[in-house]
């Protein structure tokens, strides 16, 4: 199949794999607050974590039962089991496994959403997000025991969060010197961050608009190549897209 250089194809997904992409980012989001609140006994944390603990088990009980090889998917998928422990009161680390669903729903959004995977390339708009999310983490550690406003490293995260995102709500004020420092620095990061991604989004349609190929193809080629890894249900999608392309090109 010939690809012309100015043919610029938006790309169209079925209706069902965008449903499949909302639904896995709602269990890695489900599983990122599970992990962060991994060390806190407060009742209603636990209720919360109760109800997505019964939200994956069903998970995971729907994905066995509609397996066709339930042998081979528990060879293949350990952490989903791991992750549904009902013992990780005790065993609290068996929650971390349930991260695999945000390295699964990134994993979808490098194959769905090629544009966006794009765009966070560009300008290395990923590393600077990464670096960001580090600084936070670390910076809210001396903020924790210097502010006498803040009690908790949970309440100091979410501070560097709204600094370095809105500039601060104004709930949480820091006092000394220190954390005003941290303050600044925070905004002025976020500030800058926000600038990076409006140049990195001007960057990829401008890109787009000189004859780059489009992500669809860049992704119909990607599967291609591993089209013996592919399970029925991706060589579906990839046959749908062949039609669509066909159709349009």
């Amino acid at each position: 199949m010939e690809v012309k250089a100015e043919q610029t194809i938006s790309p169209t997904f079925p209706r069902k794999d965008k449903i499949i992409f909302l639904y896995e980012l709602l269990m890695a989001i489900l599983a990122l607050i599970s992990v962060i609140f991994i060390w806190n006994d407060s009742h209603w944390v636990k209720n919360i974590d109760f109800i997505i603990w019964l939200i994956f088990v069903v998970d995971v009980s729907v994905r066995l039962v509609r397996s066709d090889n339930k042998i081979q998917y528990l060879k293949k998928n350990p952490l989903d089991l791991i992750a549904i422990i009902p013992l990780d009161s005790i065993f609290r680390l068996a929650r971390l496994a349930r991260l695999v669903r945000v390295l699964r729903a990134l994993a979808i959004l490098k194959h769905y959403m090629q544009p966006l995977h794009a765009i966070l390339k560009t300008n290395n708009l990923d590393k600077v997000i990464i670096f960001l999310v580090i600084v936070i983490f670390i910076s809210s550690i001396p903020i924790q025991y210097l502010e006498p406003s803040i009690k908790t490293y949970n309440d100091a995260v979410w501070w560097a969060i709204v600094t370095s995102t809105t500039v601060g709500y104004g709930d949480i004020s820091p006092v000394t010197v220190v954390g005003r420092l941290i303050a600044v620095f925070l905004m002025i990061f976020g500030i800058g961050l926000l600038g990076l991604v409006t140049s990195s989004v001007a960057s990829y349609f401008m890109k787009s608009n000189t004859g780059q190929e489009s992500s669809t193809v860049v992704y119909m080629k990607g599967q291609v190549e591993k089209i013996e890894e592919l399970s029925n249900d991706e060589i579906d999608r990839l046959k749908t897209l062949l039609d669509s392309y066909k159709k349009h090109g």
